[in-house]
């Protein structure tokens, strides 16, 4: 897996298409892992932005670990400013 090209995938399109769309991460664990190479795909489409990871449990984890705190974050922040408001 080439993390620079993830990278370059995500510079090519504006940060709002992950923040304000639809967002899904996917894992699939195939035949023989020893085989089968882990991977890592991001598809960009007009609603939604997908991440589907391949052989690879423990980064599937922490891209959801992660966007589950970043969704936390986001939800107590709104919390915060209609408190204030």
């Amino acid at each position: 897996m080439n993390i620079f090209k993830t990278f370059e995938t995500y510079l090519k399109e504006p940060l709002s298409i992950l923040r304000d769309n639809f967002f899904q991460i996917i894992s699939l664990q195939t035949g023989n892992i020893f085989e089968n190479k882990p991977s890592m795909n991001v598809s960009l489409m007009k609603n939604k932005a997908q991440i589907t990871v391949i052989n690879n449990e423990k980064l599937y984890n922490l891209l959801s670990l992660v966007t589950h705190r970043a969704k936390i974050k986001e939800k107590e922040l709104k919390e915060k400013k209609n408190e204030s408001a």
